[in-house]
């Protein structure tokens, strides 16, 4: 019976959990035929674990009372310990801390310290669950110490995993993935799956808006947890993909999933977690617009349970939900009652949470005709996640969070344009738009741990393209990239924020009036609510509020417009057709996007901030603009940051060249000839570190390297090297980021476009380590007609004049008969201060 009871709890450490049920049921039966009650009552104190995990906590509890009828002293004391994790994963949690404040003092007298350390493992999960994390990461500290004097690795992975969860819950995201990290990291090298780390780490990514990841790790759970028959999990992961479906607005699977979970929970006797599941249903619910006087009375039925459970900040969601469903039925008896009892969730709760109380307090407020009060209750909603983006360091993580005032920042951008003044429409625009750029990265506590990753990640790279050119299998190559680059991502995000840096306030019409001279910006807005899109223009320090026409019309214009210019560049197709066709939808373009424009612009130069799905248009080839000096930026507040930096005169120049581009070499080799004192890499020179070393603080780099944009992770998007890929993480690292950054790679200026109008690649990357101006291209290029648009964009540079002037200039001298030579030129665009 002993044997037997051993080989099932090992079976329930590597998740074999039918198999365990069998082999401890058998242990229960050797035991009795025995005649050893005792040893008989201890198997089934494993017995309901390994039930309880399976999801029949009904049968874990009738197990434990018949353990309990027989063990004395010590047993009894563990029969109470596993009676409290039965009882709290049922969400029962005060007859869960009840059991677990009787069975503490008999098992501190004992000698066995691991089942004192689990009793405070377990106990920390119900603190964390009431929101006592003081008390839970306590106790959390007290397993953990516990375990590593006791020599188990493993127990102590599980403290981690947990503290992670408790780190999380009060707000430090970077610690929690440190955490977790390290957990994983144990549970690896002892070939042991994790378990409640997946739902951590999935219920942590949504928090920070990262809803295709948690979405993603959550279905990673099921498939592990079906397969190991984890039912008890499973249940948990199902819930965990219906909130990830929900967030990334699939609210019919959502819908699905949260049935699903909430019939598992029933079928596992656990009403505290079916009732998280009929919340997750209820706001599924809500987002797909069936605001019915049933969902407002489900609303309040379930609002209730959840108090009674202790789960406040659900509770208070629902009640939310009900108070919005009121308001849309005229209700307002209802929806003053429920917003005065929801007033906590404004500050207290998660961040999603305090954001969506603002935000119905602000539609409530509308409702009633106030609409300046509205204004300052979406403000407020607002600050709540620019203070959760600045305790990040992780570009990554800043930017997935700006997802969650999604709704505060489109309301506030409405009542805006309603109210006719460009003033608060820029002032709005400019909240939401690219808030991530204006917080420099922050490199993490492992930062030589993250360059040894990248180096490594360069040379895995350089194998794999190795072993493709020759045409053998890649399999394990790949698999290796891809977990050096999920390294590389954790321990980026590991980086904290400074915390409690007050926002930066967007930037007035009159200081932008007073840098911009005689240009004139040019802020294109789309809330994505409707097919709108907007203009605010600032030209001698008047602002104006345009109506431009359909966002969705501009966009298919804008495609066709990079379809025949990809056409034309790559030599497809007949070039005269090509030609005509592209100046055609060059000009249906300008028409859509610049038309109502006119009068304001002029001949002007321009600063132009684009709305995200007009992110890659190739200005120049527009007619109103050929010649014409313009510059695009991610934000007004960006581009009046880059501007206020000095262009530097005669400072250090940076050539730099990348394998398989022949154009690019005898580029390389006439610009070295206009900078003889310059720092030139090519060939083998041309290495990840050495160009990182010449560009930290040069005032000029030109880097010449085939470039990739990768969609999954942008921040992976990079540019090809002797050694490897220069990636946006590589650039991160740099102390000083060049001040001007030429990029005559395909694609370089392409960019993966996230919440807030943020775009994750290069010349992002860039941006925010504070580069002041960048030039690249939208579309793929040919190196061979590139060479000559270089090298007279860098004549107009020694000649004195901006950036925006001198590739304005060397894109109208390029011979227009020639297709390749206009396309190429055509597509590169100047970013930054211009």
């Amino acid at each position: 019976a002993r044997a037997l009871r051993a080989e099932g709890r090992a079976a329930v450490e590597l998740g074999r959990l039918d198999e365990a049920t069998r082999t401890l049921r058998a242990a229960v039966r050797e035991a009795g035929r025995a005649g050893d009650t005792r040893t008989a009552a201890e198997v089934r104190i494993s017995l309901a674990y390994a039930l309880s995990e399976r999801g029949r906590t009904a049968d874990a509890l009738r197990e434990l009372d018949l353990a309990g009828a027989v063990l004395r002293g010590d047993g009894a004391a563990g029969v109470l310990m596993q009676r409290g994790l039965v009882l709290w994963r049922c969400g029962r949690t005060d007859e869960a801390l009840e059991a677990y404040r009787k069975a503490l003092p008999v098992l501190r007298r004992g000698k066995d310290r691991l089942v004192e350390a689990r009793l405070y493992n377990n106990r920390s999960l119900v603190y964390i669950d009431r929101g006592e994390f003081a008390l839970a990461e306590a106790d959390l500290r007290r397993f953990a110490e516990l375990c590593r004097a006791e020599g188990q690795a493993l127990l102590a992975a599980d403290a981690e995993t947990n503290l992670g969860w408790v780190t999380f819950r009060r707000g430090d995201v970077p610690a929690a993935l440190a955490f977790l990290d390290a957990a994983e990291t144990t549970y690896r090298e002892h070939g042991v799956l994790p378990r409640e780390l997946l739902l951590t780490r999935g219920e942590l990514l949504l928090s920070v808006g990262a809803f295709d990841e948690a979405r993603q790790t959550a279905e990673r759970a099921i498939e592990q947890f079906g397969a190991a028959g984890w039912r008890s999990l499973l249940a948990e992961a199902q819930l965990l993909l219906s909130q990830a479906q929900l967030a990334g607005d699939d609210v019919a699977a959502a819908q699905g999933a949260a049935s699903t979970a909430a019939a598992l929970f029933g079928r596992q006797r656990r009403p505290g977690w079916a009732t998280m599941a009929r919340y997750t249903a209820l706001r599924a619910d809500e987002r797909a617009g069936a605001l019915t006087p049933e969902l407002r009375r489900r609303a309040l039925r379930e609002a209730a349970r959840l108090a009674a459970m202790g789960w406040r900040a659900q509770e208070l969601d629902a009640r939310l939900i009900a108070a919005r469903v009121a308001l849309e039925l005229g209700d307002v008896g209802t929806v003053r009652r429920e917003l005065q009892l929801t007033a906590a969730a404004r500050t207290r709760g998660s961040t999603e949470l305090r954001i969506r109380a603002w935000y119905a307090e602000a539609i409530v407020r509308l409702a009633t005709g106030r609409e300046a009060a509205a204004e300052q209750a979406l403000r407020a909603g607002f600050r709540v996640m620019e203070q959760q983006r600045a305790t990040l360091g992780a570009t990554e993580l800043r930017v997935h969070v700006a997802s969650h005032a999604h709704d505060v920042a489109t309301l506030g951008i409405q009542l805006a344009a309603r109210s006719g003044s460009p003033r608060k429409v820029l002032d709005w625009a400019e909240r939401w738009r690219a808030g991530t750029l204006r917080l420099r990265p922050v490199r993490p506590p492992a930062d030589a741990e993250l360059a040894a990753a990248l180096v490594e990640l360069r040379r895995v790279s350089g194998d794999t393209e190795t072993e493709l050119l020759s045409g053998r299998p890649v399999e394990r190559l790949m698999g290796r990239r891809r977990t050096l680059e999920e390294r590389v991502r954790r321990l980026s995000r590991q980086a904290a924020g400074p915390l409690f840096a007050p926002p930066e306030e967007p930037p007035t019409v009159e200081r932008l009036a007073g840098a911009l001279g005689d240009a004139v910006l040019v802020e294109l807005i789309a809330t994505y609510e409707d097919d709108a899109l907007t203009a605010v223009t600032v030209a001698d320090g008047e602002p104006r509020l345009h109506a431009l026409g359909s966002r969705e019309a501009a966009s298919r214009e804008l495609g066709a417009l990079l379809f025949a210019l990809r056409r034309l560049a790559l030599g497809h197709g007949s070039s005269a057709a090509a030609v005509t066709q592209l100046g055609h939808r060059a000009g249906r373009l300008e028409a859509a996007v610049l038309g109502p424009l006119r009068d304001v612009l002029g001949d002007r130069p321009l600063v132009i901030v684009p709305t995200g799905s007009l992110r890659s248009v190739p200005w120049a080839l527009l007619p109103s603009c050929a010649g014409r000096p313009v510059t695009v930026a991610p934000s007004a507040a960006v581009w009046l940051r880059a501007a206020a930096r000095q262009r530097p005169e005669g400072g250090r120049v940076v050539l730099v060249c990348g394998p398989g581009l022949d154009g690019a070499a005898a580029e390389i080799d006439e610009l070295a000839a206009a900078y003889p004192r310059a720092v030139r890499l090519d060939g083998a020179r041309a290495t990840v570190e050495a160009t990182l070393a010449a560009l930290d603080g040069a005032d000029v780099a030109h880097l010449a390297a085939h470039g990739s944009l990768r969609g999954d992770n942008p921040l992976f998007s990079a540019l090809t090297l002797a050694d490897g890929p220069l990636t946006a993480y590589d650039l991160e690292r740099l102390a000083v980021a060049p001040s001007l950054v030429l990029l005559p790679a395909c694609q370089s200026g392409a960019g993966h476009v996230l919440a807030g109008d943020e775009v994750m690649g290069l010349t992002s990357a860039l941006f925010a380590l504070g580069t002041r101006t960048a030039v690249a291209t939208v579309v793929p290029v040919p190196d061979e007609a590139t060479r000559p648009l270089m090298l007279a964009l860098h004549d107009g540079l020694r000649r004195g004049l901006p950036v925006a002037r001198a590739l304005a200039e060397a894109q109208a001298g390029v011979d227009r008969t020639d297709p390749a030579a206009l396309a190429t030129a055509g597509g590169f665009v100047c970013y930054g201060a211009g």
